[in-house]
């Protein structure tokens, strides 16, 4: 999105150069940059709302997103606003009432210019109308072609917000697996420990290996009442 915003910068000044020194009717550069910086303020502006998108789905949701602090997404906040701010500051521009004016201004002048010989006007008004619907062709192709962006770059966005919430999920689920790892592992060591002191009480003497089976039997009786008679 920088790298968008500075190349839009250039092609701005670009823009206003060529606006206040040439005819912006007949000029093709004039005409090109002009399609070039609405095509890419369209696109900036898809690019601001996926990222809008993303920080109110980060703070919707900020326990999914420990990786990203406060100061993080503030910082996020704050480019989105500056970026917002000098794309909507080049839409008026272009917009503007005076820009407007001037390129009407331009186009009245070269009309006037054709208006002196009949025949030549008629042969230029059919030169200007194929020239006319021409460019209007073209633009209405570049609008459709922004529009399928705007959708791609939408989709885009959504998709990278369900990734990053998938990825949190994935995360947490593997810290749960590793403490369950170590309890069981744990438990496993204090078993071993229990079976090792058990077998050596047990491999001490006779008696003690007696007593304890007695002890067992015992148990096991006491809990085959308890299921009989409770």
């Amino acid at each position: 999105v920088q790298t968008a915003v500075r190349q839009l910068e250039a092609d701005m000044t670009t823009w206003r150069e060529q606006l206040k020194r040439t005819n912006t009717y007949t000029n093709q550069g004039f005409q090109r940059v002009n399609r070039s910086v609405r095509s890419q303020l369209k696109k900036l502006n898809s690019h601001i709302k996926a990222l809008s998108t993303t920080i109110t789905a980060v703070e919707s949701q900020r326990s999914r997103f420990p990786n990203i602090d406060d100061a993080e997404l503030d910082n996020r906040k704050d480019f989105v606003a500056q970026t917002r701010a000098v794309v909507d500051g080049y839409h008026k521009l272009i917009t503007d009432p005076a820009t407007k004016a001037k390129k009407a201004e331009d186009k009245r002048k070269v009309e006037d210019m054709r208006s002196t010989d009949v025949q030549e006007s008629d042969f230029h008004t059919l030169g200007n109308d194929r020239f006319e619907t021409q460019q209007q062709e073209q633009e209405d192709f570049e609008t459709k072609q922004d529009e399928v962006l705007d959708d791609m770059t939408t989709v885009l966005g959504r998709l990278g917000v369900a990734a990053e919430a998938i990825d949190m999920e994935l995360a947490e689920h593997k810290e749960l697996i590793q403490e369950l790892d170590t309890e069981v592992a744990t438990a496993q060591s204090r078993m071993g420990v229990a079976m090792k002191k058990l077998q050596k009480l047990l491999g001490t003497s006779s008696n003690s290996k007696i007593c304890c089976l007695f002890m067992m039997f015992l148990m096991v009786l006491i809990l085959l009442a308890i299921a009989v008679f409770g």
